[in-house]
């Protein structure tokens, strides 16, 4: 009777977190460390410009969203960027039914800029 839990359990755990981003600028950059990549909440007031639009999606509860900010900053740094302003940030709930019970699933999506600040 565990079984098809456990197995559930597993699916859900093993869930994705799928990748969008828009360049918005052609022109390429190095990549640098991701710990050099400064994290806002928002758009500074120093002069910048926005290089890519990231939205990163996740299928899984076990994913949370400083899951998703870690690799937008990844990304983020592979892009050459020296800063993310991340948010927002949105939350489904659904439910799996089984024989066995209910199990919750969530859908999880965090959106960011990508600055190169000058």
């Amino acid at each position: 009777m565990k079984t098809p839990m456990i197995v559930a359990a597993c699916v859900l755990g093993a869930g994705c977190v799928t990748s969008q981003m828009q360049r918005l600028d052609p022109e390429t950059r190095p990549a640098r460390a991701p710990e050099t990549v400064a994290v806002l909440d928002r758009v500074p007031d120093q002069p910048h410009r926005v290089i890519a639009r990231l939205a990163l999606r996740a299928e899984s509860v076990f994913t949370s969203f400083d899951d998703l900010r870690v690799k937008i900053v990844g990304q983020a740094a592979q892009l050459g960027g020296d800063a993310v302003v991340v948010g927002p940030k949105s939350k489904e709930t659904e439910f799996i039914i089984l024989p066995t019970g209910v199990i919750p699933s969530e859908r999880k999506r965090l959106t960011a800029e990508v600055l190169v600040l000058r």
